[in-house]
């Protein structure tokens, strides 16, 4: 296992190494790509908490959330920059509902894009995680099940750089000891993978499970659907 330079976290990956000179890793985002968006019913939930409409809601959420997926700010740096946005201010009790409402809307995984990752894993192929997100998101995801197929975790909290970032890329790359052409990421968010692309990895616009696995065998990486 080896953790993440300069984090200090718990948080740990093991590197899948190999007597090949080289591999294809598959390379995974989470947000979107194997959760689902945030369910309308937990934004309300969220919005609810914040005594905010939901549009407005939305609109504070996401106005500082690259900084929180930083680790520019902590959370609850980041609830009271939300707050403010929203003329209103948090006690300590309210910001702690929200960080478990806010970790709670991004759990629901998508069933087709699990069942890849499984088959892909079943099949030998080494597999990453790279997704923005903050520290209270990350820590619960890697105790997700499907977080163990993973051999190494990225986390923009912990990497201090964001994707579409080139530093966010090349410090898995790095940590993967892969070149970029044996890479291939997966990503919901077209910049993040063009971001990928510009610095040589394979990259795949991730729209279902299903397409996914169609645009992975176009690249080589075929698995049998287990039932």
């Amino acid at each position: 296992m080896c953790d993440l330079p300069g984090t200090g976290s718990r948080l740990a990956c093991a590197v899948i190494r190999t007597g090949r000179g080289s591999m294809t890793w598959v390379v995974f985002d989470y947000g979107g790509v194997i959760c689902t968006y945030q369910p309308e019913e937990d934004v309300a939930l969220l919005a609810g908490a914040a005594a905010a409409g939901a549009a407005e809601f939305r609109d504070a959420y996401w106005a500082y959330r690259l900084s929180y997926d930083r680790a520019e700010l902590d959370g609850p740096t980041y609830w009271h920059k939300v707050a403010a946005a929203l003329g209103r201010s948090f006690g300590e009790a309210e910001i702690a509902e929200l960080i478990r409402l806010d970790i709670k809307s991004w759990m629901h995984l998508r069933e087709g894009t699990v069942a890849l990752v499984g088959d892909l894993a079943a099949a030998g192929y080494p597999l990453a995680l790279l997704s923005n997100a903050p520290a209270e998101i990350a820590e619960a995801v890697a105790e997700l099940p499907v977080a163990r197929a993973f051999g190494h975790r990225a986390f923009s909290c912990f990497l201090r750089s964001v994707k579409p970032e080139p530093e966010c890329y090349r410090a898995v790359l790095a940590t993967l000891g892969a070149r970029p052409e044996d890479v291939i990421f997966l990503d919901d968010r077209e910049q993040n993978v063009a971001g990928a692309r510009a610095l040589g990895i394979h990259g795949v616009h991730f729209t279902t499970p299903e397409a996914a696995r169609t645009a992975l065998a176009r690249h080589g990486i075929k698995v049998t659907q287990r039932s």
